[in-house]
């Protein structure tokens, strides 16, 4: 990932800000729930200057907390896990439809790590100051019934993201958005000038290159990362492998 500055010139100075007053006051600074984008750039911006770790409540998470410590520590991260059962046999619940619910409780994003939706169970995790609230006021979840309660750990065996061919003319992004989102190039285009395109977390207002590992978000799409060109076709297309987050 090749990542610009622009578009993340708050979140850099936040961080820094961050560092400074973990470093000037000797304590242990945590973060909200962070992008892999957002992540990245803690891990240039800490370097060597200070002790750090990520984690988003599992192994493999894709939102992570970030702590930062002057001094040797057992990291906290303040996350909660929550589970419900639910029957998804007659009515499905998608990713969309358990952010879009939290959303509408008044819930930050950047409160909310994971959101996990397999066949029997909706796993949400979340930073802890907002793990009541969410119980007491989330019963439904696209009309399925729910009652959510914490535990302690959790192992996570669904697939969170799959690996995908796509076939596209070139690397810039009118060309993958064309290819990812099944439109002509034309509408491609428009779509980028309207925002519904995001590369690494920030919306777009001009055509780029695209570099292995960036991220793309197609609004009413889905989000995916680009991995690497696997072959160029005897017509001189290019084959390229992503990964689709579900």
């Amino acid at each position: 990932m090749n990542f610009n500055e622009k578009g993340h010139e708050l979140f850099i100075s936040q961080i820094q800000d961050q560092i400074r007053s973990c470093q000037k006051r000797y304590q242990v600074v945590q973060t909200s729930f962070l992008t892999p984008v957002q992540q990245e750039i803690v891990q240039k911006l800490a370097g060597k200057k200070i002790m750090y770790s990520l984690y988003g409540g599992y192994e493999n998470a894709q939102r992570k907390v970030a702590c930062f410590s002057s001094y040797e520590t057992d990291f906290e991260y303040g996350i909660t896990i929550l589970v419900s059962k639910v029957d998804l046999r007659f009515r499905k619940v998608s990713h969309k439809d358990v952010l879009g619910a939290l959303m509408n409780l008044g819930i930050e994003r950047e409160m909310l790590g994971d959101l996990i939706v397999e066949e029997d169970r909706i796993i949400i995790f979340v930073k802890e100051k907002m793990a009541e609230y969410i119980m007491q006021n989330t019963n439904r979840i696209a009309n399925c019934p729910v009652s959510f309660e914490i535990l302690d750990n959790i192992t996570i065996t669904s697939k969170l993201a799959e690996e995908i061919l796509v076939n596209a003319s070139s690397l810039r992004l009118d060309a993958i958005i064309s290819s990812l989102a099944h439109v002509s190039r034309s509408e491609a285009t428009m779509m980028l000038r309207r925002g519904f395109v995001k590369l690494n977390d920030v919306v777009l207002e001009e055509n780029r290159q695209l570099c292995n590992n960036d991220f793309v978000s197609i609004r009413r799409c889905g989000r995916f990362q680009f991995k690497e060109v696997k072959t160029v076709t005897k017509k001189g297309r290019l084959l390229l492998r992503f990964d689709k987050f579900i």
